[in-house]
């Protein structure tokens, strides 16, 4: 586990109702190329199948230091879950095999109970750098960034402006 996956679970666990953790996901891929914020959401919800009880679930990819930056980027995302086997798999392709996947169903009840679409309101990803985090979200294809005390789960959804 990244020292940046272990720090992040534990600040985010503070303002949790679920349990926030490292989970095993298997990458099959097959679903659309990412054009937008919420293509991992849209591949994943594709995927819903409540006669075989496959869900979707959110939660974040921890991706590997950045050394050059100095930062470690936490991207929102969205996957599947294989209830009845209790296996995870994600068809999103591109996403990286070095990345880290930590389970955060606060964010998906949250969004789902205050927006219509609870993808395209929460933030993009959040940088850990230095022990602060910052929230990254896109708007219109442009990112803007705004530093953040908390990983409180609605602060999570808040737009920069």
């Amino acid at each position: 586990m990244y020292k940046a996956t272990r720090a992040f679970i534990n600040d985010r666990q503070k303002f949790a109702k679920f349990s926030v953790k490292l989970v095993t996901v298997r990458q099959v891929g097959g679903g659309a190329e990412a054009g937008d914020a919420t293509s991992g959401y849209t591949n994943a919800h594709r995927q819903i199948d409540r006669e075989r009880n496959i869900k979707i679930v959110s939660g974040w990819l921890v991706m590997p230091y950045n050394r050059m930056l100095k930062k470690t980027e936490i991207r929102q995302h969205w996957w599947n879950i294989d209830a009845n086997s209790r296996t995870y798999f994600d068809v999103s392709p591109g996403v990286s095999k070095e990345c880290e996947y930590v389970l955060d169903m606060d964010m998906a009840e949250y969004g789902i109970t205050h927006f219509d679409d609870p993808a395209a309101n929460v933030c993009h990803a959040v940088y850990l750098s230095d022990g602060g985090y910052t929230m990254v979200d896109r708007i219109f294809g442009e990112l803007f960034y705004k530093p953040i005390d908390t990983l409180e789960t609605a602060a999570l959804f808040k737009k920069v402006f």
